[in-house]
Order: structure tokens, then C-alpha cells, then sequence
């Protein structure tokens, strides 16, 4: 017993009982079943061998005596004594009793054979001698005797074996048969269901998924701008200045690198950039502003920084490591921003091409003249302004990266 007075469960050695596995107790059971069919099927062959032997037996002594085939010791004994008479009767009764003698043989010849020793017959010679042999023991008949019960039995025991194995073999395939249907059965049906499973996840997954935002996270591949391009450019974006019915203002501007931003390829990608947000018609030309590229540094209006992150506050202790930011003269993106953006944007529906076109049109209206907050989201679902800190809060509007109506000014 266990503490508590639970009765214990192990075995009166100690050892816990193995559980026996569904299959083994079936195998178990069909074993047991197998054994107790051949015990069965085993006594009644060897009674039936029996029987039909004994059968086989009585008819052929009935067969043999019907044919006339032997004969009683007292007709020979009356056949010698009639045989002492006249010679013509004396030659008769030789002739009769070698045609006797004759017919006797061909019966022995058949008698003395296997059959006749397996059936046992009484009246062939070897019966004869079997019975002298009993009568006086010692002689060679008795092995003989024995060897006739050995092939016999030989006999039986071969006939029960073949009948033995048969059946066990026929268990087994049939066992085997009916384990392999099984298991494919059960396979198919694993399969099956797999498969409806998996077409229904992928249904679910399909109807669940939202459609996926348009460059979300992945900035479009746009090609280089030449000098035809540029003049394009800056041609649409002079004549919307010049219909925008403000005062129309030229600023000059270099682009640089701070800390580890990459080659002069990165650097030329971003120039690239830079002149395409400033540039649009949609952008600060419709405050009268437009902008050109300038090589030389020293005839810049205001110079745009890629900056590494870690390098933000060495332009001024006011800026963050962790958004860009505006100092002067000096418009400086953050290249974390400008690579990532941030997750609130993004979720919100604004790709990084976007976020781009905002963060720069963003720092360079500080440049202009804007602060930070200024105007601030009008109504909950409309277009945030430009100059609201998106990237830390939309405040119930919606991504925007132009100047809204009401932010067309330069100072």
C-alpha cells in the first residue's frame, strides 16, 4: 500500500506491469485460436486415417474372399488326403492344385507389398509369418512388424505437418493482408485529411489576409536622373511656382554624407531623390519655391545630409539619434528614417518612397521658414500637414507628405 492508503500498483515483485499493446493482445488472441483449431483438426485426421484404414481393410479381405483367393488349411488337408487316389484323379488334382498355386502366388505378389503391409491383411504370407512370429517369439518377424507401424505412423506425421504449416502460413498471409489494408486505409485517411486541412487554412489565410500595401518597407527602384531629366524637372516645377501667385524664390543646394552612409552611389541615389521631392509640383513650388543641385559648396543655399544615426547630435545636442532633423542651414535625414521609416507610417498606409518625399519636404520647411507642430491635424481622417510630427504621432489624420493649402508660405 502507498501512503495515504492507495493500494499500490506494482506487481508483487516490485516492478511495474508492462501493458500489453492492442496489437500483440489480437496476435495473442489469434495464436491461441490457430493452436486449439489444430489440436482439433489433428485428432480428427488421425481418427479419420484410422477409419479409413480399418475400411480399406475389410474391403479388401471381403473383396479377396469374394474372388476365392485363399484358402482354409482344412481344404488344403482335404485336397492332400483325396489326392492319394487313381492316377488320372491324382493328375487332375496336380493340375488344379498348381492352377491353385499359381493364383496363390499372384495374390501373395500382391499381398506382400506395401499396400498389403500398410492394410495389414491377415490372410498374406506376411501376416502369416507375423502370426508365427507371435506364436514363437525371437524370430526376425518382429522388426518387420515394427517397421510396418513406423512407416504408418511416418505417414500420418507427414500428412499432419504439411496440413500444419498450410494452415499457419494461411493465418499469417491473411493476417498480413488484413494489417496492410488497414494501414493504407489509415494512411489514405491521414492524407486526406491533411489535405482538406490544408486547403481549408490556406482558404482562411486567403480570406483573412489583407491586401498588401503598396511598397510598404521597400523603396521603388527609379533610375538616375541626366541632365535632359532634370531640365524637365525643374521646368515644371518653375512654371507651377510661377502660376502659384506667390513670390517666386531660386535656393541652390549640395547633398552630403555624415558618418557611414555608403559610396558616392548612395550618396548620388539620395542627390536623386532629394531634387525629385523638391522639385514637385505637388511640393513647395506651389509656395514659390524652387531648387537646383549645386556641386560647389560654397555656393549653397543650404546643404541636405544623409547622416549615420550615432552622428545626428553632432550637428546640434537638440537633435535625436533616433528621427532627423534641422539645424540652420543644414537639413540633415536620418538614415535610419530614410532606409526604415518608422512602423506607425508604414502600418498606417505610407510606403517608404512616401516617407522619403515627407521627411525631406518636412526639414526643408524648417528651412523655409515652418515649425514643428504648427499647424496641427484639423479633423480626425483628413491629411495630416506636412509640418505635424508624423513621425511620432498622426494625431487622428491621415499620411501625408505635401504642404497642405494653408502651409504655402516661405519666410
Amino acid at each position: 500500500m502507498k501512503r495515504g492508503g492507495r493500494p499500490d500498483s506494482r506487481s508483487p515483485h516490485g516492478k511495474k506491469p508492462v501493458k500489453a499493446s492492442p496489437a500483440s493482445v489480437v496476435l495473442g488472441e489469434i495464436g491461441g485460436a490457430i493452436r486449439v483449431f489444430l489440436r482439433w483438426f489433428s485428432g480428427i485426421l488421425i481418427a479419420g486415417v484410422r477409419a479409413f484404414n480399418h475400411g480399406v481393410r475389410r474391403g479388401f479381405r471381403v473383396f479377396c474372399g469374394f474372388l476365392g483367393l485363399h484358402q482354409s488349411e482344412a481344404s488344403h488337408q482335404a485336397y492332400g488326403q483325396t489326392g492319394s487316389g487313381s492316377p488320372s484323379r491324382r493328375d487332375a488334382a496336380h493340375g488344379v492344385r498348381d492352377s491353385r498355386v499359381k493364383s496363390t502366388h499372384r495374390n501373395s505378389a500382391i499381398s506382400e507389398g506395401f499396400i498389403g503391409s500398410l492394410l495389414g491383411s491377415e490372410h498374406s504370407p506376411n501376416a502369416v509369418r507375423n502370426t508365427e512370429a507371435r506364436r514363437r517369439p525371437g524370430r526376425a518377424s518382429q522388426p518387420e512388424m515394427k517397421s510396418v507401424y513406423l512407416v504408418r505412423r511416418v505417414v500420418v506425421a507427414v500428412a499432419a505437418l504439411i496440413v500444419v504449416v498450410a494452415v499457419v502460413v494461411g493465418c499469417r498471409a491473411v493476417v498480413s493482408a488484413v494489417v496492410r489494408h488497414r494501414d493504407s486505409a489509415a494512411r489514405q485517411a491521414s492524407s486526406q485529411a491533411l489535405h482538406k486541412s490544408g486547403n481549408a487554412t490556406r482558404s482562411n489565410d486567403t480570406s483573412k489576409r489583407k491586401p498588401p500595401k503598396p511598397n510598404a518597407g521597400k523603396a521603388a527602384g527609379r533610375e538616375m536622373l541626366n541632365d535632359h531629366r532634370r531640365a524637365v524637372i525643374a521646368a515644371a516645377a518653375q512654371k507651377t511656382a510661377a502660376a502659384s501667385g506667390k513670390q517666386v524664390r531660386q535656393y541652390s543646394y549640395c547633398v552630403s554624407g555624415k558618418g557611414d552612409v555608403g559610396d558616392a552611389g548612395v550618396i548620388q541615389s539620395f542627390e536623386n531623390v532629394v531634387f525629385r521631392t523638391l522639385n514637385d509640383p505637388r511640393g513647395w513650388p506651389r509656395a514659390g519655391a524652387t531648387f537646383t543641385y549645386n556641386a560647389d559648396s560654397s555656393h549653397c543655399d543650404f546643404t541636405v545630409y544623409l547622416a549615420q544615426a550615432s552622428q545626428m547630435q553632432t550637428f546640434s545636442a537638440n537633435c535625436s539619434n533616433s528621427y532627423s532633423c534641422c539645424v540652420g542651414d543644414n537639413v540633415i535625414i536620418n538614415q535610419d528614417r530614410y532606409n526604415e521609416a518608422t512602423p506607425q507610417l508604414l502600418s498606417a498606409g505610407m510606403s517608404l518612397d512616401r516617407y522619403r518625399e515627407m521627411v525631406i519636404n518636412h526639414e526643408t520647411g524648417h528651412r523655409l521658414g515652418h515649425l514643428d507642430n504648427q499647424p496641427s491635424c484639423p479633423a480626425s481622417g483628413s491629411p495630416a500637414p506636412l509640418m505635424q510630427e508624423q513621425s511620432m504621432s498622426l494625431r487622428g489624420c491621415t499620411p501625408n507628405e505635401w504642404p497642405l493649402d494653408s502651409e504655402l508660405w516661405v519666410k
